[in-house]
């Protein structure tokens, strides 16, 4: 499996709803992106003190499904629409055994 992390740091201001527009936004994406296996999304609740509020994991299949992801217009389409909730943006994508 393809493990694609995506942290987000939302703007100054944000409300439930922008972080519940984010949430289903992305989620959204498995529907319309073929290869997205699985996806989940939500706030951070642990309250460290980090940086990043939002995050992101879709698993892949492969690398190829996964590939396929960062340039598919939908996923571009995602990113115009909704890249005024966040300033900060950091993605990790690795392998796992599952």
């Amino acid at each position: 499996m393809i493990e694609h992390l995506v942290l987000f740091t939302l703007r100054e201001g944000w409300t439930p709803e922008d972080a519940a527009t984010l949430k289903r936004e992305l989620l959204d994406l498995q529907n319309k992106i073929e290869g997205i296996e699985s996806a989940a999304a939500g706030l951070d609740f642990s309250g460290r003190g980090r940086a990043f509020d939002f995050g992101y994991i879709a698993r892949f299949n492969s690398r190829e499904t996964y590939e396929a992801y960062g340039p598919h217009p939908e996923h571009d389409a995602f990113i115009a629409a909704n890249k005024h909730l966040w300033t900060d943006v950091m993605a990790l994508d690795f392998e796992s055994d599952d």
